[in-house]
């Protein structure tokens, strides 16, 4: 993949009575955090359409642990989209809110390369649905389900194995992967410069910013 141009959203931390001024940031595309006391908050985003697969905003609430979302039908946040931080997830968010301190705007753009990193393919448990091995066996790769490729967990659900070390069995010194054009559905739908993505280049890399190369931010 080459390099892409990615502009994410920049998190700020607003308090409950600057409601309407964490709605406009997150209608410029930023992502705010409302407080409304110490353990209550509240991840505010555009609510995001159908197809959220991509959508940045959906891709932090999963880092939250949540799939689902409300779409606020009166009040200062009208039309977007929200979550109830989880109460194991306060010190994330605070964290998202202390590294984007220094950025101005709502968006930051970055350019990201993901020969360059792989991070996404280290440290990570990618679960495998019916689909995904269908496609491994349509695709003349049955054995991709099972081990040494993937193993049971103890709730039934298949994942790939991971090497000792921590990388996936499919990732190469190159950075590239092995089954490309066979990955599981939740490697191709995993996008740039989500939380995760974030996540994974500063556990891994120490990019705690997420990018080797900023694109006309300073």
């Amino acid at each position: 993949m080459p390099t892409a141009r990615i502009d994410r959203p920049v998190v700020r931390s607003f308090i409950a009575k600057y409601e309407k001024n964490a709605a406009a940031w997150a209608k410029r595309g930023g992502h705010a955090i409302v407080w409304y006391s110490d353990k209550s908050a509240r991840l505010v985003v555009r609510a995001p359409k159908e197809s959220h697969v991509g959508d940045l905003g959906y891709w932090a609430m999963l880092d939250l642990g949540k799939s689902s979302w409300r779409v606020a039908m009166d009040g200062a946040l009208l039309g977007l989209g929200f979550i109830t931080v989880p109460a194991d997830c306060m010190d994330i968010v605070r964290g998202w809110c202390t590294r984007d301190s220094i950025h101005e705007g709502p968006t930051r753009a970055l350019e990201l390369d993901c020969l360059e990193c792989g991070a996404c393919c280290r440290s990570n448990e990618v679960i495998l649905s019916r689909v995904d091995i269908k496609r491994f066996r349509d695709g003349g790769r049955p054995e991709l389900a099972k081990l040494p490729s993937a193993r049971r967990r103890k709730d039934g659900k298949l994942v790939l194995r991971l090497l000792s070390g921590g990388d996936c069995r499919n990732l190469g010194r190159d950075n590239k992967c092995a089954i490309y054009t066979l990955r599981p559905a939740s490697c191709s739908d995993f996008p740039m410069g989500s939380e995760c993505c974030l996540f994974a280049r500063e556990e891994e890399l120490g990019l705690l910013d997420g990018a080797r190369n900023e694109a006309g931010v300073p």
